[in-house]
């Protein structure tokens, strides 16, 4: 019965998509990342989606972890497809796409196989055309990114709008933040950075590695990094977990849920002067996938 009445929700969702009007302007395009892991990553993308989504945005994470996919264990998801039933089994990315908490939509990763996914050259096109049919459904389309680098992945952070990146006081979560920042930077100096620093002690602990870490990428790079935001460490954090929900629901007056909404309404308001013309992910996306035969 559980199965049946799933099928039946994710239905009536998929149908509800189709339906949607579409918006006048695409999606904004966001990834999250951390150079180091342990940091909160995706408890953050989780609970940002859903922050969103709180305030009426159409939002879609995805989990792109994909074959170690952990995103549906933070909503009490159940989900019975994955991205790779849309690369190997031709399953739409409509059709992939899951109900979450709170109006959330998102798509799984894909978890437990017993080989790696790996990526081949036909799968090019049709990742690019599959996104192309979401892009103008959603208000924000929120990529969870996977630990490594690979070359999709790294066309993935060149074609969105916005990188969310996200560390804790921790020295070498600092420095590796920088280097992921200043990786992409250099192959994209145009991109908009944001900074949540996580874990914090105090608000000051946080603002301080905020601004070492800003300085140093104005320093260096002549880019400063947009901040969001400290988010304290809170034994909430850890209950919401073993529940699986995000803490944002499951703990909403906990002070990590004040801290992060305030964060969320920040992120949502659009930044002046940066994002006037909408998004131009896919045409990114798809010169990136060309060029990286070196055509350049």
């Amino acid at each position: 019965m559980k199965d049946q009445a799933e099928l039946l929700r994710q239905k009536m969702m998929q149908k509800s998509f189709q339906s949607r009007p579409y918006n006048q302007k695409a999606a904004r395009t966001l990834a999250i990342v951390s150079g180091k892991g342990g940091v909160g990553k995706t408890n953050i993308s989780v609970n940002l989606a859903v922050g969103l989504a709180k305030i009426n945005k159409k939002v879609l994470l995805f989990d792109m972890d994909i074959g170690m996919g952990n995103i549906y264990h933070l909503i009490n998801g159940n989900p019975s497809l994955s991205i790779v039933d849309f690369f190997e089994r031709d399953f739409p990315l409509t059709q992939l796409i899951q109900a979450g908490p709170a109006g959330l939509s998102y798509i799984h990763g894909g978890s437990a196989f017993s080989s790696l996914f790996e990526w081949k050259e036909a799968y090019q096109e049709k990742w690019i055309s599959g996104l192309q049919s979401l892009i103008a459904g959603f208000d924000f389309l929120i990529f969870d990114m996977g630990a490594g680098a690979t070359k999709e992945s790294l066309n993935i952070l060149q074609a969105v709008d916005e990188v969310l990146t996200v560390t804790t006081p921790e020295p070498t979560a600092m420095t590796d933040a920088y280097s992921m920042m200043k990786f992409i930077h250099m192959r994209d100096p145009q991109k908009i950075f944001y900074l949540i620093c996580n874990r914090v002690e105090s608000r000051k602990e946080g603002q301080e590695t905020a601004g070492r870490l800003g300085s140093t990428m104005h320093r260096f790079l002549n880019v400063k990094p947009i901040f969001l935001g400290t988010i304290p460490e809170d034994s909430a954090v850890r209950k919401a977990v073993k529940m699986g929900q995000p803490f944002l629901l499951s703990f909403p007056k906990a002070k990590i849920s004040f801290s992060f909404e305030q964060i969320v309404h920040q992120y949502a308001e659009e930044p002046k002067g940066t994002f006037k013309e909408g998004s131009r992910f896919i045409s990114k996306l798809r010169r990136f996938f060309t060029e990286r035969g070196g055509d350049e």
